[in-house]
């Protein structure tokens, strides 16, 4: 048995959940993560990179900065360097920051004893780039590899469900999360091995329980230009940020009641004014029809992407995520499939992850460790070895601070002792981090390279050699440097390479990067690919070749940092580049390579 014990962490857009192994039983437990309840806020408030606040304090300080607040850090999580505060940091970087709050929580209550293993849950939809940086966030705090292991939330939430008993190979389930920024419908099908794979997937990044929120603000300004226009003139024009969020504050409360009870009621003050607003569930309910349409809609597509045509099909239909308590989006998932019993919905994904890494099970039959890493099952991180794992320069030391507060702030005092440094801000800006033993992959000639995978099978390829043969010569004759970086979620070895600055592709690249990482895996890439196509990816523009087998997502680069995911359905071939000057870069990247 692994000792030790393990914690989950579903890292959301609005709010973050958290499960462990419970002390005395050693069983799958939700983990309070604030004096009120279960749910921490997800928002920071970066002072600097290395003071950055979390929850509660971030969501107090905002009004005295609004530049250093990010109210929904997942959502930059594509973004790989984030401009806030005056400071361009990584998107890993106030990942890391929730993360080390979730870890010392955890850590008090398990009386200083620092969990064994992380395990991060993402959206299904995510590419490994994505993933990559939420891996780079667990190394900051002290958890590489062979410590760390993610699951997507849907397999996640399949594994809780189904945790009471074991589904026959072949049987079908849905799951509906509907959280606070996001919607993700995945169908999955349960193999021998009791595990699920996933044989259809859509989301819609901008559909959320804040889309519900904004309807409902809506509706109050109408009511308030009928009822008190001076008020809504002030709330609309000059209202302070502790006045707005009061009013969102009484928004979310009326929507969280309606789902259970038939009225609620919105309360609305500023400048000497008052008002209350009441509102009925009908109200309610064909206020939202038109959000609710669209995710019953995108759950109709993405069943029948799978081939079920009739509600008979489906064994359940799993909902999960707050917005999904809706009364009004039982009624209308309810003609697709039979809707499963809920729990608790905002912490479901974070107890199935525990238990789809192992929990209630021999933790050596478990797949615990990096494919291939070498890491010891029992390894473990000491309580002093819970911190962000970066540094400013060579005189940083990191410094941990556990204990119930629900919201901490990460800092670093430059002192002499023991360090570990892995570089400048800059330096460390989107890169995922080496394995431990930093081995290089040996540089092939540039004869014989072709521009296509060798055959491989369907599955993940976990041979630095292969990978690196896989690039087209162009590339592999302009990459130096090329190591071990990661594993994918499904077990593919990623490695990193830097661009030659001497190389004429280096050009594409702006001051702050000139890497790559690239893998192997072609039932993935075929999936990815297809995702891309489907998935509403917000500020990202897919570029396919004439055959459509290959193409490349590439960010709007709102951030003033472009990159660009590259996927190839016929050879498995995932290439990933960051730090592009432009959209155009990207593309010129990929077709000067012979990729695109």
């Amino acid at each position: 048995m692994m000792s030790g014990w393990m914690l989950s962490v579903d890292f959301g857009t609005s709010n973050t959940a958290a499960a462990h192994t419970g002390i005395v039983t050693g069983a799958v437990e939700t983990l309070p993560l604030t004096h009120q309840g279960n749910l921490m806020s997800s928002a920071v408030f970066v002072e600097s990179p290395a003071t950055i606040d979390v929850g509660d304090v971030a969501l107090n300080r905002a009004e005295t900065n609004p530049a250093a607040f990010i109210p929904f850090p997942k959502r930059v999580v594509g973004q790989g360097m984030v401009h806030v505060n005056g400071y361009d940091i990584p998107a890993s970087l106030p990942v890391a920051a929730v993360l080390h709050t979730v870890i010392g929580r955890a850590t008090a209550a398990h009386r200083d004893q620092a969990p064994s293993h992380l395990v991060l849950t993402h959206p299904e939809g995510w590419s490994p780039r994505e993933v990559g940086v939420l891996l780079d966030a667990a190394a900051r705090v002290g958890y590489g590899s062979g410590q760390v292991s993610t699951v997507s939330e849907p397999r996640a939430a399949a594994h809780y469900y189904s945790r009471t008993e074991t589904m026959p190979a072949g049987t079908k389930i849905a799951v509906f999360d509907f959280g606070g920024g996001t919607l993700d419908i995945a169908v999955l099908t349960a193999t021998d091995a009791n595990s699920f794979d996933i044989i259809a997937a859509r989301g819609d990044n901008s559909l959320g329980g804040k889309n519900l929120d904004t309807v409902l603000r809506g509706w109050v300004d109408h009511m308030l230009n009928d009822r008190n226009p001076d008020l809504l003139h002030f709330i609309r024009t000059s209202a302070p940020l502790h006045v707005t969020r009061s009013l969102d504050d009484s928004i979310q409360r009326a929507k969280e009641l309606l789902s259970s009870s038939p009225s609620a009621t919105i309360t609305v003050n500023g400048n000497g004014h008052q008002e209350t607003l009441s509102i009925t569930r009908p109200e309610f309910e064909s206020l939202i029809a038109a959000a609710v349409d669209r995710a019953v809609a995108l759950t109709r597509q993405t069943l029948t992407d799978a081939g079920i045509t009739h509600p008979s099909q489906l064994s359940a239909l799993y909902l999960t995520g707050g917005s999904s308590r809706i009364p009004l989006v039982h009624q209308r998932l309810a003609a697709l499939g039979p809707i499963a019993t809920l729990d608790d919905p905002k912490t479901v994904v974070a107890q199935g992850a525990l238990i789809s890494a192992g929990v209630q099970r021999d933790y050596t039959n478990s797949r615990l460790a990096t494919p291939g890493s070498g890491a010891s099952p029992n390894a473990h991180p000491t309580p002093a070895q819970i911190h962000p794992a970066f540094a400013l320069n060579a005189t940083t030391q990191r410094t941990h601070t556990s204990g119930p507060s629900s919201s901490k702030t990460i800092k670093y005092l430059a002192a002499a002792g023991t360090l570990v440094v892995i570089g400048a801000i800059v330096a460390a800006a989107i890169a995922l981090r080496p394995s431990p033993d930093n081995s290089n992959v040996n540089n092939p000639a540039a004869a014989g390279t072709t521009t296509t995978a060798p055959t491989t099978t369907a599955g993940p390829v976990t041979d630095a050699d292969t990978v690196k043969a896989a690039l087209p010569t162009a590339l592999s004759g302009a990459s130096e440097n090329c190591r071990q970086s990661t594993f994918t979620t499904d077990g593919a070895l990623v490695i990193s390479c830097d661009i030659k600055k001497s190389n004429q592709l280096a050009k594409s690249f702006s001051e702050y990067g000139n890497r790559f990482t690239a893998s192997l895996d072609l039932k993935q890439a075929k999936k990815t690919l297809l995702g891309y196509r489907e998935y509403d990816y917000g500020n990202y523009t897919l570029v396919e070749n004439d055959s459509r087998t290959a193409g490349v997502n590439i960010s709007d680069g709102s951030s003033g940092q472009v990159s660009g995911s590259y996927v190839n359905m016929e050879t498995g071939l995932t290439v990933d580049v960051y730090g592009m000057t432009d959209a155009d870069a990207v593309t010129n990247f990929f077709r000067t390579t012979g990729l695109l």
